[in-house]
C-alpha cells in the first residue's frame, strides 16, 4: 500500500515522557513531508499548545485539535472544522461533578478556563504548555457568557483514577449530550457527542481528498482508538493502552523509543536518515 497521510497522537506517542521530542522522530518527519507525504498530528491539545509542535515538525496539513472538536490549519489560524458542547450540556456536567474532588478546565474560544491556578494546574500548564485564565466559579462563569453565543469545546477533568471514574458514571448516567473519553489516567474528557479523533480524521482526509485505506494513524491511549480503527493502517506504540493494542494493525516501538520514527520506516521506505 502507498500510503500518503500520517497521523500521530501527540503525548505519550510522538513525544517522550518528558514531552520531548526524539530527534529520530524529528528527522524521519522531516524527510517524510520533504519526500511529497503528508503530516499531521491528532491531539487533546490546544492551538497554542500545539503550535510550537507544529512549527518544530514543519507539518504540512491541518491539525486535529481537541480530541477532535476542531481541525484547524494552524499555519493560517483557519479553523476548517468545529463542534461545540451544547452550553446547557457543559453547566450540568459541571453540576454533577462539582461534589467530587476534581479539577475542571474549560476551553473555550481558544482559551483554557479554570476556577483557580493552584498546583495541579501549574503542573497541567506546564506539561501541555498552555496558559490558564482564573475565571472562579465555572458555573457562574458559564452563565455570565449565556448571551454570548459562544459554547465550550470541552471540559477536562483532572484527578485520580477512582474520582474520574465516579464523574464519568454521573455523566453517562444522566445522558447528557455529550462523550466522555479517558485521554490518560488522570484526565477525562467531556466532549461534544459524536466527537473523536476517528470522526475528525474523515473530515479531515474528505479535505485533502486522501482515502482513508492510504492513511496510517498512530497512538496510544483509549481517545486513539477510533483514529487507530478508522485509518487504513492504526499502529499503537508499545506503551498503549491494552485496548489499543489489541485493535492495531501493528505495535511500534515507545514513545521512549522513537516508535514514530520506526513507523515511518516500515511503512514510508524510509532507507535512511537524511544528512
Amino acid at each position: 500500500m502507498h500510503y500518503r497521510l500520517l497521523v500521530t497522537d501527540i503525548d505519550g506517542t510522538l513525544v517522550d515522557s518528558n514531552q520531548r521530542l526524539p530527534l529520530e522522530n524529528l528527522r524521519s518527519i522531516r524527510w517524510l513531508i520533504s519526500s511529497g507525504r503528508l503530516f499531521t498530528f491528532a491531539t487533546g491539545r490546544t492551538e497554542e499548545s500545539a503550535l510550537p509542535f507544529a512549527r518544530e515538525l514543519g507539518i504540512n496539513a491541518p491539525a486535529i485539535l481537541y480530541n477532535g472538536a476542531k481541525i484547524v490549519d494552524l499555519e493560517r489560524g483557519r479553523i476548517l472544522f468545529e463542534r461545540a458542547l451544547p452550553p446547557k450540556a457543559a453547566r450540568e456536567a459541571l453540576a454533577l461533578v462539582k461534589p467530587l474532588s476534581v479539577h475542571v478546565t474549560l476551553y473555550l474560544n481558544g482559551k483554557v478556563y479554570v476556577e483557580k491556578i493552584d498546583d495541579t494546574v501549574k503542573e497541567y500548564m506546564r506539561k501541555d504548555r498552555v496558559s490558564c485564565i482564573e475565571a472562579g466559579d465555572l458555573q457562574d462563569f458559564l452563565g455570565s457568557i449565556r448571551n454570548t453565543g459562544l459554547s465550550p469545546t470541552k471540559l477536562l477533568l483532572i484527578g485520580d483514577d477512582a474520582i474520574l471514574s465516579s464523574a464519568q458514571r454521573a455523566v453517562q448516567q444522566h445522558e447528557l449530550p455529550v462523550r466522555t473519553v479517558r485521554s490518560e489516567p488522570i484526565y477525562l474528557e467531556i466532549l461534544p457527542l459524536g466527537v473523536s479523533k476517528g470522526e475528525a480524521l474523515r473530515i479531515l482526509c474528505r479535505y485533502l481528498r486522501i482515502p482513508l485505506d492510504q492513511v496510517v494513524a498512530v497512538g496510544n491511549g483509549p481517545n486513539d482508538l477510533e483514529m487507530i480503527e478508522t485509518a487504513g493502517l492504526g499502529v499503537a506504540v508499545s506503551n498503549a493502552h491494552p485496548i489499543l493494542k489489541q485493535h492495531a494493525g501493528f505495535i511500534a516501538p515507545s514513545s521512549e523509543e522513537a516508535g514514530v520514527s520506526e513507523v515511518i520506516s516500515r511503512y514510508f521506505q524510509l532507507a535512511s536518515f537524511p544528512a
